[in-house]
């Protein structure tokens, strides 16, 4: 299954056509780390088409690193978990600013230039 969202990443637990997974359970520093091997038990990650599978695996090496998940771990002290709905808000974040990234770059089409024109001409029968 592709995600065919421009903006959306896709999570799901048992998810085998993920671009890669995140661990879900664990240590402080292992917990969030992500893995491009499929086990049932993690959290699975896929990009949205805009992203390519590649970058998002290593940005989310990059949220590991800053400890992005330790805010939303939640557990033991030796033993924590992420919850799915932290994950999700963490991703649907980047959705949004990603979205409103995208709705501020206005690239003209000649199909704009089109319209101008003939709103132009009708303007001026």
């Amino acid at each position: 299954m592709h995600n065919t969202s421009c903006f959306n990443w896709v999570v799901k637990r048992n998810f085998s056509d993920a671009d890669f997974w995140i661990t879900n359970r664990g240590t402080d520093k292992t917990v969030g780390q992500p893995t491009k091997e499929f086990q049932p038990y993690l959290t699975g990650i896929q990009c949205p088409a805009l992203i390519w599978p590649d970058y998002g695996y290593y940005l989310c090496i990059y949220l590991h690193s800053i400890g992005i998940w330790q805010q939303y771990a939640v557990g033991t002290l030796t033993y924590k978990n992420l919850r799915i709905s932290d994950v999700r808000k963490v991703f649907n974040q980047m959705s949004h600013q990603h979205r409103k990234q995208y709705e501020q770059i206005q690239i003209p089409n000649h199909f704009s230039h089109l319209r101008t024109y003939r709103q132009t001409c009708t303007a001026s029968s």
